[in-house]
Order: structure tokens, then C-alpha cells, then sequence
């Protein structure tokens, strides 16, 4: 294809907005007529998912192309070396002659001067001067954000809606509150204030497109909107369903190109897609061939085209919360499996959970419950739904009715499965249902095989992944590569769904040779029924050669009350030059109990000084790292999430204990 004949391509898109929150997916209390526009002269795909409900694995797979869990890119605001054949979206166009707008820099990946500083600014590509090449523009409209919910009206207003007229404000009494949202003059408040950031996002889309009929751009130019992910309210965003997974992909084809189009403009296309299939189709529309490393599909017409069966997304560590649940969806069904079902789905979950009444402020009962939220106005912010706590009278927690809701409880179930066209908001579980069970099985084998052909990196602790891959110049991807146990420790990870029968089983792999084993008999064992005999067994991996482990057993040592013996492995980690380890260290004794955290006073200046510790990784990342155009995000990472929500806070907790 000529450069003559090569398409203008724009990517639009919007933060943390579920499919459901347009105008064109349905949505009667959503303002859209921009999108809607858009999805009327162009293609709506009904069925498209993220690979993650977390911004940065999301992102990096769409400028990738590849699964995060098989790059390594699976955890929020991780720093990971790629391959050198694996090039951002950008780069490839820009080396095939196309004038290119800058990549996101919210990726969990290195990104050089080489693929950022040459790059345009979005607003450039308008420049006449630019008009002798194609070019590929990424526009990020980011209202919509989940910050807006912890913002006043007055500010919401400045910040998030300032381009709508009084009279298009969304009325909060009209809000469709999810089922499983407590219904208040709070939320309906801030749902309304959502819901006029969308809007404005989609003023933000008219403007672009305005510009494309000002510059005579619009038959030569591919454009697409899409989300990263669902929305910011409690169960959407970070969370594995489809009000986390399932966004809005619009593609308009140009007239130059509509013989790529795998249908007429208007029309709305069912199948099962992922959004990280637009970086195929981005350069199949520029006549680039696909790398043979990129997962994702080509949306384009060809003769070759297979509609999925279902597709497969992941949820691993945000913020200061190790977790691992995996999930696939067909057309009719979501099947979940929860890997730490120990632990609750609130990153952040409050002291007594969401039912028991909050101490009276002023008490230390209080300042303690403070500590298991987020600090100062972050709380209104959280995802998790905490500061819903604060509205109700007398602070007595949640209505009753809502105990029924998986969301709100202390831990989650191994398995999920909900039937997608009955049971929209996957509020009920069929999981234990016997006339399920054969469906149940299925999709687990699917789900299972998928892990196992992708090499997913879930099933290598986080701060393992760093160790090994330190053999192989600090790529992660070369760890699943060369990893041939995969069957076994996703084996050894799913055991516990056997319940007590897997006890002997359990106890027994913690002595395997291969430390994510081990690391997922010490997590199983911890899911089953305690059990303080297993001090005893625990006590000699408080020196394992692996990090991952001796953690993970430091961390179950705490919960049976024998937080004293772990001070040393505890401090090792909180020691370390890698910040992913110190990170995991705090995380894990934030969600423990007062009680229990008061054995852990002597870690109290090692933790100070941890919170200051202003190393990030190793010394292998120095070369990519040293120029870092993604530098901002690491940063964020060390000095507000590891040192201001987990670190200090840990610090506080046990001091009051």
C-alpha cells in the first residue's frame, strides 16, 4: 500500500467507562449523541472486552497487542523490560512512514526517548505542515475518571463538566443505581456527577470529529473509540465482571477503506472481541503485517476470520492488594476463578467489614478503623465503596439486605459463574448449583488451558517473576518462556478448590523444588479451615531461598498469632533495594488485625526507614530505566501508594495496637 493510499487512523478514548454507560449501548440516562454518532456511520461491536479492569495492564495491552499476563505486564504501575521485537503500536507505524501522536505513558512497560520524544502531541497533528504523511493520533479524554466521585458538585463542575450547559447536568433522582449500590442521596449524587463527565468526554469527541470535517479529513481517516475499562464505582472498575470487562469499541471505517469493513456502517457486530485486537487491526488498515508475536485478532474483513468462543481476561495486584482471579466469557456465561479467595474483594477493606458499626470519632478504636481506609479525601475516592459507609445514620454499616451481595463480604467464593442473559449484573452465583456443574467444568477447563497456552505470569508470584528474570536480562516475558511447570503450579494453585481433601496434598508440595509451587501450597493452606499446628510446619520457610515464600508464610505466621517469630523475614524484605518487595511486605500486615499487629512493634524502624527507601529496582533495570519516559508513574508508585497507603499506614496501625 502506497503512503498515498494509507489511512489517517485516530484512537479515541475514554477512562474507566463501562459499555453500558452510552447512549448507544442502551444506556437511557447517558447524553452521548457524539458516540452515538459515531456508532450510527460506523461499527458497534456489542462484545468487546478488556484484558484487565485495571487502567495500566489494560493499556498496555492494547499499545502491545499481547495478553499482560503473558508480557509480564499484569500488575497496576509495574516496571517490566520487554523483548526487543516487542515494539508499542506507535513505533511500528512511525517506522512504516506514519507521523504519530505520543503512546500512553500509563503502561507497565519502559518506555525510551526513541519511542516518546519524537512523538507528537496530540493537538500537533492539526499542524498543515504534518499533512504530507498518514498519521496515527491517540487522543486520551480521561472526565470520566473515577476521581469524580470523590469530587463536590461545585468541583465536579470545574473539573470534570465544565463544557455542558446547566440544563444538560444529569438529575441525581433519575441515576439507575446498580442493585447491589446501597440506593442514597450520596451515591445518586455522584453516579449523576459520572454520568456528566461522560457527556463531557463525548463534547470532548465532537470536537475531534469536528476538526477531521474542518481539515477535509474524514474520508481518509479510521477512527476508533474505546475504554480501558469499566466504570469507577464499587464492583466496576478492578473487579472481574462485565461492569469492570466489558467496554465500548467503535470503529468507523473510512470510505477509502470500507472493503476492510467486516460489515456495513450502522450495523452492530455480536461477536466476542478484546480491545487489544485494535493493535492488529490499526495496522492492517495501514498495510502492516502482524507480528507473529501479537495476540490479539484482526477485526478486518478476511478470509480467514474465527469468531472466539469466549475470551479471557485477568485481575492481579492494584495498588497494595496481591490478587489473582481469572475469568472467561462466552456469550451467555461469565465463569470466575478466585485464586485468593481469602482475602476480600475491597482492596481496601474497613475494620469490622462493611456490616459492623464504625467507633465513634475521637475514640482509638476510631483512628484505628481509620487506618484500614485510604487517607484523607482518597476514601470518597475508593472504588471499594467505603465511603458509602459514612452516610448512613449512626454509622452502623450497610443495611442488612445488601449481606446477600458477594462485593461487600470478607472473603469470595473459589468459583463463580452467572448466566449472563438472565442474570445481567451477575449477582447470582450458579457456581454450586449441581444442574451447572457440567458447565462449570467446562469453562474451568477452558479457562485452565488458556493459562496454560498463554504461559500466564499470574502463576509466578509477582516478586519471583523480578528474581527469575534477573537470568534473563530482566525480561519478564523470557520467564514464562522458559518456564516448564506451568501445568504443575497451576495444578498446585487450584488444589484448594477441594476443599480439607487437599490438606495432605498441600502439605506436601511445600517441599517441592520449584518455589511457585511452594508458594501455592502456602496460599491454599491458608484458604482452608486454621489450623495452629501449622506453626510447627511453617516455621522452617520462614527461610526459604524465595522471597515469594518466605513472605507467604511470614504472612499466614501473623494471622495464627505468631507475628515474633516472622520480625526477621519481614525485615529482610523491607530491606530490600526492590520496591516490589517492600511493597508486598507492608501490604500483607495491613489487613491484619489489631490484635495481631501488636507482636510486630519491633518492625516499627525498619518500616520507617522502608517508607523512605527511595530505590525501585534493581540494578539489572538501570539501562531502560535510566531514561524512563513512564518515570512519573514508578514514582507515583514508591511515594503515594507504597509509602503514603501501605507503608505509613501499616506504621500507624501498629503503633495503635
Amino acid at each position: 500500500m502506497s503512503k498515498q493510499n494509507k489511512p489517517n487512523i485516530i484512537w479515541i478514548s475514554t477512562h474507566d467507562t463501562s459499555a453500558k454507560n452510552l447512549g448507544c449501548y442502551g444506556d437511557k440516562f447517558s447524553h452521548t449523541p457524539n458516540i452515538d454518532s459515531l456508532a450510527t456511520n460506523g461499527i458497534r461491536y456489542a462484545n468487546a472486552f478488556t484484558a484487565g479492569p485495571i487502567c495500566s495492564p489494560s493499556r498496555t495491552s492494547i499499545f502491545t497487542g499481547m495478553h499482560p499476563t503473558t508480557l509480564g505486564t499484569h500488575h497496576h504501575r509495574s516496571a517490566v523490560v520487554r523483548p526487543n521485537y516487542v515494539q508499542l503500536i506507535t513505533t511500528i507505524l512511525k517506522n512504516a512512514g506514519y507521523t504519530c501522536t505520543k503512546p500512553d505513558t500509563d503502561l507497565n512497560l519502559y518506555i525510551s526517548p526513541d519511542e516518546y520524544d519524537d512523538f507528537l502531541d496530540p493537538e500537533k497533528i492539526w499542524d498543515k505542515k504534518h499533512s504530507a504523511a498518514p498519521f496515527f493520533a491517540y487522543f486520551k479524554l480521561g472526565s470520566p475518571h473515577a476521581s469524580v466521585f470523590k469530587l463536590e458538585p461545585k468541583d465536579a463542575r470545574k473539573e470534570r463538566s465544565k463544557l455542558l450547559k446547566e440544563n444538560q447536568l444529569h438529575d441525581p433522582a433519575n441515576a439507575p443505581v446498580p442493585s447491589f449500590i446501597p440506593n442514597t442521596p450520596l451515591f445518586r449524587e455522584r453516579y449523576a456527577l459520572f454520568y456528566d463527565a461522560v457527556t463531557n468526554m463525548d463534547k470532548e469527541v465532537g470536537g475531534i470529529l469536528s476538526k477531521l470535517k474542518e481539515n477535509g479529513l474524514m474520508d481518509n481517516t479510521a477512527i476508533v473509540f474505546w475504554g480501558d475499562h469499566g466504570t469507577g464505582y464499587p464492583r466496576g472498575k478492578i473487579h472481574a465482571y462485565d461492569d469492570g470487562l466489558h467496554v465500548p469499541l467503535i470503529i468507523r471505517f473510512p470510505k477509502s477503506h470500507q472493503y476492510l469493513a467486516p460489515t456495513k456502517p450502522g450495523s452492530t457486530v455480536s461477536d466476542l472481541v478484546m480491545h487489544m485486537d485494535l493493535a492488529p487491526t490499526t495496522l492492517r488498515l495501514a498495510g502492516i503485517p502482524k507480528p507473529d508475536h501479537m495476540q490479539g485478532h484482526d477485526l478486518c474483513l478476511t478470509e480467514n476470520t474465527l469468531n472466539r468462543d469466549f475470551v479471557c481476561s485477568a485481575r492481579d495486584r492494584l495498588d497494595n492488594n496481591p490478587e489473582m482471579t481469572r475469568t472467561i466469557r462466552t456469550i451467555s456465561y461469565r465463569y470466575i476463578r478466585n485464586f485468593f479467595p481469602h482475602q476480600p474483594y475491597a482492596s481496601f477493606y474497613p475494620d469490622g467489614g462493611f456490616f459492623s458499626a464504625i467507633p465513634a470519632v475521637g475514640t482509638p478504636d476510631r483512628d484505628f478503623w481509620e487506618t484500614s481506609q485510604l487517607p484523607g479525601k482518597e476514601k470518597i475516592h475508593d472504588p471499594d465503596g467505603v465511603f458509602l459507609l459514612l452516610e448512613f445514620p449512626n454509622q452502623q454499616g450497610l443495611p442488612s439486605e445488601y449481606q446477600k451481595y458477594l462485593c461487600w463480604q470478607n472473603k469470595k467464593p473459589l468459583e463463580e459463574l452467572y448466566d449472563i442473559k438472565n442474570d445481567p449484573e451477575e449477582i447470582h452465583n450458579l457456581a454450586s448449583e449441581p444442574s451447572f456443574e457440567k458447565l462449570k467444568n467446562s469453562l474451568r477447563e477452558e479457562l485452565f488451558n488458556w493459562m496454560i497456552e498463554t504461559k500466564d505470569l499470574g502463576l509466578i508470584d509477582e516478586i519471583e517473576i523480578a528474581s527469575r528474570a534477573a537470568h534473563y536480562n530482566e525480561v519478564n516475558h523470557e520467564v514464562g518462556r522458559h518456564c516448564n511447570n506451568f501445568q504443575r503450579i497451576l495444578e498446585t494453585a487450584d488444589l484448594s478448590r477441594l476443599g480439607e481433601k487437599s490438606r495432605d496434598e498441600l502439605l506436601n508440595r511445600l517441599k517441592d523444588p520449584d518455589s511457585a509451587v511452594r508458594f501455592w501450597a502456602v496460599t491454599g493452606l491458608s484458604t482452608l479451615k486454621s489450623d495452629k499446628c501449622l506453626t510447627k510446619t511453617f516455621k522452617p520457610l520462614l527461610d526459604d531461598e524465595s522471597s515469594c515464600v518466605r513472605l507467604a508464610v511470614a504472612n499466614q505466621l501473623v494471622g495464627l498469632g505468631r507475628g515474633l517469630m516472622t520480625i526477621p523475614a519481614f525485615s529482610r524484605e523491607l530491606k530490600s533495594k526492590i520496591l516490589w518487595n517492600r511493597l508486598r511486605a507492608g501490604a500483607y500486615l495491613s489487613y491484619h488485625s489489631r490484635e495481631n499487629l501488636k507482636h510486630m512493634k519491633p518492625l516499627l524502624p525498619i518500616l520507617r526507614t522502608a517508607s523512605t527507601n527511595q530505590n525501585i529496582i534493581g540494578q539489572g533495570h538501570e539501562s531502560v530505566g535510566k531514561n524512563n519516559r513512564s518515570r512519573n508513574m514508578l514514582d507515583s508508585q514508591r511515594d503515594v501508594i507504597t509509602k503514603q497507603w501501605v507503608l505509613d499506614r501499616v506504621i500507624r496501625r501498629i503503633e495503635l495496637s
